[in-house]
């Protein structure tokens, strides 16, 4: 067994152990035409509901790119960017949306920006992988502004990664000046030293190491939100004999907030529920006091009351930070521009800090389009994700959530069914 795989079957023995319930079985809806190894994620998507959707369509669609399905994956992208759109686009309505929206773990799961700026990176790299490299620099832009806002407040943009690629987009649709404005902008920003590609290059190669960020609670009610950066043993990324550059690293992504590290992401509530036990505390005193000084009654009651209320109300305010996280996301992102052709092949391996070399076999996209080639490979092995999503919901809770939301995702389901279902049916019935 490669170093690889352990890491991805030790993972999710681990995390299988934290679900609190198991999806109820959709097995019966499954498209007939979706392939088989995914089946199981359209399964938990359609059981999960609008409140997981978001979240299991990133993985569906990154996990039909390892499969290779890449017609899936834009379906899966598009449904996802169509629900993140709602409230984290760059405009006024959505702007409203987000200082009203709460992001504690009984809401529809938007992700937090680095999971947001990701899922506007695939779907430019399929765009990419189209020849669309029009909508390839859209997507690129889109996800450095994702990576900029978090909630109502908005920071500096600091994900170079994506001027670089809105300025290959540029080159690769022939606009020499917007292209170098982006690689100029991608100069100033993280990770420092990314360069714009030399001229003759035709080739992106991009190359996906380690496992995501992990998402944990922490705080006096779990309301505080810890990012970590995930599992890697791996130290660097080599292309035959060169040293690939670093182009993105997730795990300081998503730590930070416009370069600012950041401990904890809280939630609001649980100031307010300290607040409330606090004035639940007092009237329960309050009220233990009127009662030894013999007032009749009349205060006693009133303050009880006062500290029964604020009991209530503390009880009914859940701080619960919502620790589901996109996990099949990688920790690093190398990458680099060259030479050849759609013939020409490429030898890729990572590296452990001892020397250890491990090749990975095949890319997941090699797609020639118009004057550009786009390579991207990824170190996860397809099949090696787990169904579910960790969440940190009690099975009383999601059974819950699931009656609550009924109405809404019978909706959802046709939705989805139109979107995976009915179109598959059709390709399969013009072949």
């Amino acid at each position: 067994m490669s170093l690889r795989t352990a890491m991805n079957l030790g993972r999710a023995a681990l995390f299988s152990a934290l679900l609190a319930c198991t999806a109820p079985s959709f097995a019966q809806d499954a498209p007939s035409a979706l392939p088989a190894g995914l089946r199981p994620y359209y399964d938990t998507l359609l059981a999960e509901g609008e409140w997981g959707a978001v979240l299991n369509l990133q993985r569906l669609g990154l996990e039909a790119i390892d499969q290779g399905h890449l017609d899936v994956a834009e379906r899966a992208f598009d449904a996802a960017l169509e629900r993140i759109e709602l409230i984290y686009a760059n405009s006024d309505s959505a702007k409203k949306a987000r200082s009203l929206w709460s992001a504690e773990g009984s809401k529809d799961f938007k992700g937090e920006p680095y999971e947001r700026a990701m899922t506007y990176y695939y779907r430019g790299l399929l765009f990419m992988a189209g020849g669309d490299y029009e909508n390839a620099r859209a997507s690129f832009r889109s996800a450095e502004y994702q990576d900029t806002i978090s909630g109502h407040e908005t920071y500096a943009g600091d994900f170079g990664m994506m001027s670089l690629l809105s300025g290959w987009s540029s080159t690769c649709a022939g606009d020499a000046g917007l292209a170098a404005d982006f690689y100029q902008r991608a100069a100033t920003q993280k990770p420092e030293g990314l360069k714009a590609p030399e001229k003759g290059l035709t080739t992106l190669v991009l190359v996906e190491s380690g496992t995501s960020p992990v998402k944990t609670a922490t705080g006096s009610y779990g309301e505080a939100m810890q990012l970590k950066a995930g599992d890697n043993p791996f130290v660097s990324a080599h292309a035959g004999t060169q040293e690939l550059p670093l182009l993105g690293d997730l795990g300081w992504q998503a730590s930070t907030l416009g370069g600012r590290q950041v401990d904890a992401i809280l939630d609001g509530k649980a100031s307010f529920r300290k607040g409330t036990e606090a004035v639940a505390g007092i009237g329960i005193q309050g009220a233990t006091m009127a009662v030894s000084l013999n007032d009749g009654g009349g205060a006693a009651g009133a303050l009880a009351v006062v500290g029964i209320a604020a009991v209530l109300v503390s009880s009914a305010s859940k701080p619960k930070a919502d620790i589901r996280y996109w996990d099949n996301l990688p920790d690093r992102i190398y990458g680099t521009f060259v030479k050849g052709g759609a013939k020409t092949a490429l030898s890729i391996a990572e590296q452990t800090a001892d020397g250890e070399r491990y090749p990975i076999a095949a890319p997941v996209i090699d797609r020639t389009a118009g004057a550009c080639r786009l390579v991207l490979y990824r170190a996860r092995e397809p099949g090696a994700l787990r169904v579910q999503a960790v969440s940190n919901l009690s099975a009383g809770e999601r059974k819950s959530l699931q009656k609550r939301n009924e109405t809404r995702d019978v909706a959802f389901r046709n939705e989805m069914e139109r979107r995976f279902v009915s179109n598959d049916e059709a390709l399969a019935g013009g072949e």
